[in-house]
């Protein structure tokens, strides 16, 4: 079998002898001739050159494109934003993205998912005005205590009824929160809190 040179010109190397797929290191058959040997070598460098050419070739190419770019003002992140610009367009073009873009319009457009973001936007509000009622409530317990702590010593203190009336309200806060997460449904919570109003 005669081989084609990079030229196009017929190579004189005859492979008949069919070298095969053997390790890189491995010696070179004994059947092929020194002339033949030879001759490949010469075939190798030939190619390992040719390579070398391309690659010159290639990287000079490249610089070209790149100072064409720049005279154009198209720097390297304006090409990165074109690219992503067009596989983003390519992408909402694509059948899958329609498809699903379908589907989730479908979902939007449904009872349940309509139901349920109006359940959750009332939950949200209700706890938005407990909390800002809560946090209320604290200011105004903390500043009579201030007003308190200035006039009566600490266990007259504790044994007022605003110091109490809040004690009770971070109970409740917290055996709620605390009780909700470890008890589920457990009452002793509301034990607790109806054994400290009982003292």
């Amino acid at each position: 079998m005669n081989r084609q040179g990079f030229g196009g010109a017929p190579s004189s190397i005859n492979f008949s002898t069919g070298i095969t797929g053997t390790a890189i290191n491995e010696c070179p058959p004994s059947d092929l001739t020194e002339e033949d040997l030879d001759s490949l070598r010469v075939e190798l460098s030939k190619t390992e050159d040719e390579i070398q050419t391309l690659r010159q070739v290639l990287l000079a190419k490249e610089k070209y494109a790149a100072d064409i770019r720049r005279q154009l003002g198209m720097s390297p992140l304006s090409n990165i934003k074109q690219n992503l610009s067009k596989g983003w367009q390519e992408v909402q073009t694509s059948a899958p993205y329609l498809t699903a873009s379908a589907t989730l319009e479908d979902i939007s457009h449904s009872t349940v998912y309509v139901r349920t973001r109006e359940s959750l936007s009332q939950a949200g509000q209700v706890t938005s005005s407990a909390l800002s009622t809560m946090g209320v409530v604290i200011t105004r317990r903390l500043a009579e205590m201030s007003t308190l702590s200035h006039t009566v010593s600490v266990p007259t203190m504790r044994n007022s009824s605003t110091f109490k009336s809040f004690e009770d309200m971070v109970g409740n806060v917290k055996d709620k929160v605390a009780g909700s997460m470890t008890n589920n449904g457990d009452t002793s919570g509301f034990e607790r809190r109806s054994s400290r109003h009982n003292t």
